[in-house]
């Protein structure tokens, strides 16, 4: 049976070509690091990082509330048709379903809040609703990389908590980069202006809190 993949930027309808073992690589590696992965990653790195014997109940909450669910809804709107398929590759698909993740995430992070979480994990989760809007804004009129987005604030996460010994974790930004492209998901602009979005708010984000 031939593999195949669909490269949605050139035509409205998907041009289906089969794939090498370049293109089964990529979607590897876009399926690996998508964004709810990603956002699983960060709020594990960041509950290890505050040492707090709630950690592991609050990642288990982050699971259960903030990963599960809008993860089912987006899936539920593959299943109906409403859009072509997980991660959301058409533009013009991508603002109800990250409109409804944000309201979603954010009714969360007052449970968090109100809940008692780490100060860090709020920070963080404030870092992902504001990636999430921002992300949603633009994506009005122009589509950009949600994975490198979420990539690039994990990676840069990651460094600002534990120090330069995991700086080789910036690494997986290019790598994930190059995997939507090469899927035909983005343009090199468009992974580059994900990969700034993500670093610059959990950058920014961060030292307005104190916590570079």
């Amino acid at each position: 049976m031939r593999t195949e993949k669909k490269v949605y930027q050139q035509t409205p309808e998907p041009i289906i070509i089969p794939l090498d073992w370049r293109d089964k690589s990529a979607r590897v590696i876009s399926n690996l690091f998508s964004p709810p992965l990603v956002a699983l990653a960060c709020i594990v790195v960041t509950a290890l990082a505050t040492k707090s014997e709630s950690s592991l109940f609050w990642i288990l909450i982050f699971i259960a509330l903030l990963i599960i669910p809008p993860t089912l809804f987006v899936l539920t709107l593959v299943h109906r048709g409403k859009v072509s398929d997980f991660h959301l590759n058409i533009r013009k698909e991508r603002a109800l379903p990250l409109f409804a993740i944000f309201a979603y995430a954010a009714l969360i992070y007052f449970i968090m809040y109100f809940g008692g979480a780490p100060r860090l994990m709020l920070i963080v989760t404030a870092v992902a609703l504001v990636q999430i809007l921002l992300v949603l804004l633009i994506t009005l009129k122009w589509k950009i990389s949600g994975h490198c987005t979420s990539a690039a604030g994990l990676a840069i996460l990651a460094v600002a908590l534990y120090g330069e010994d995991v700086l080789p974790l910036t690494l997986i930004v290019p790598l994930i980069a190059w995997s939507r492209i090469r899927l035909g998901r983005h343009t090199i602009s468009q992974t580059v202006a994900g990969s700034f979005l993500g670093a610059a708010t959990v950058i920014i984000i961060l030292y307005l809190t104190n916590v570079l």
